[in-house]
């Protein structure tokens, strides 16, 4: 071969750059047909959507080496295992230690609360049919064609509205950032849209009436509680706030508390949402007693807020939904 190499003139070579260099490159894409729409099914690809060819294509392909990089470049994934410091019990355990009525009223401290079994046995004993009727297939099957939804920014007070059909509003959180279906650290907050806390139409209600309240005191009266919906996608979430005592249950998806008590106010930009905090101030906490209370939610699983107490949440999958409910004991 190195003798085969060493025939090559100079003048072969050129020629052969000469010919590489004038071939053209053939790109394939999805036509421009109705043949681009796509059977039901769990991923963003198989959800009975009919998406713009290039859409289709951009997901079939790899993305650009810039996208690569960026995608490569956080230092706080959600998919790695993260601490959970938060007292876990299941609902037996917590039945056995507060009695029949559940968890006290104004109880002091986080709880993060699970159901017993594994996940598929959970789902069959409780919220089977709020679960059935939530999926990304079937949720818009819940109202009328063309329904709107108010979705608001994701800084701490949401201070900004917008009113778009629940349809495309779920379109969009799958497919955002060229089809990654990810809320990215650096995106600014005023634009970073999220469905959650505008969910107190009659409409709302009336789908709210299958899902199963927690385990406390005042729940069992809905009238004494707010119920509110909420669905994001990988990496959205609400930045710092506060407010009364509730619960928030995960009921697709994860999803990552932080909280810090009352007297513990965190720092952080309200210009971004909270993945902005956990990428570039919660990495940085040396110290454990500086570290926030944390757990993740699988489905199933429902934390409590205390009065008071400051949290951020951050959504782990592409379609995440929870349901929160807001107690009154504090009033």
């Amino acid at each position: 071969i190195n003798a085969w190499i060493n025939m090559i003139s100079s003048r072969s070579l050129y020629v052969l750059v000469a010919l590489a260099s004038q071939l053209q490159p053939v790109v394939l894409s999805a036509p421009a047909t109705e043949s681009s729409c796509v059977s039901s099914g769990g991923s963003s690809e198989k959800r009975g959507e009919c998406l713009p060819p290039n859409a289709i294509a951009s997901k079939q392909q790899p993305p650009p080496p810039q996208e690569q990089e960026q995608e490569q470049q956080w230092k706080w994934i959600p998919e790695a295992e993260h601490r959970c410091n938060i007292t876990r019990i299941s609902r037996t355990e917590l039945h056995r230690r507060f009695g029949p009525k559940g968890l006290p009223r104004l109880h002091p401290y986080p709880i993060v609360i699970y159901d017993d079994g594994g996940e598929e046995e959970q789902r069959g004993k409780r919220n089977a049919k709020f679960v059935e009727k939530t999926t990304y297939e079937n949720l818009p099957e819940c109202f009328e064609p063309g329904f709107n939804v108010t979705l608001s920014s994701s800084n701490s007070i949401s201070a900004h509205r917008r009113t778009i059909p629940l349809t495309q509003y779920m379109h969009e959180i799958t497919t955002a950032n060229d089809g990654a279906g990810e809320t990215y650290p650096n995106q600014l907050s005023n634009e970073t849209w999220y469905l959650f806390g505008e969910t107190f139409a009659d409409e709302w209600k009336q789908m709210l009436l299958d899902y199963e309240m927690p385990p406390c005191e005042t729940c069992p009266d809905r009238e004494l509680s707010a119920l509110a919906f909420g669905v994001g996608n990988r990496g959205s979430g609400v930045q710092w706030h506060t407010h009364g005592p509730g619960f928030s249950e995960s009921i697709h998806g994860r999803k990552h508390w932080v909280l810090y008590p009352p007297d513990r106010k965190p720092t952080y930009d309200s210009d971004y949402a909270s993945r902005y905090w956990m990428e570039y101030q919660y990495v940085n906490i040396r110290e454990e007693d500086e570290l926030p209370w944390e757990c993740t939610l699988r489905p199933g699983d429902m934390v409590y807020f205390p009065d008071g107490w400051h949290h951020a949440t951050i959504n782990f999958d592409t379609y995440t939904v929870f349901v929160s409910t807001f107690t009154t004991e504090h009033i």
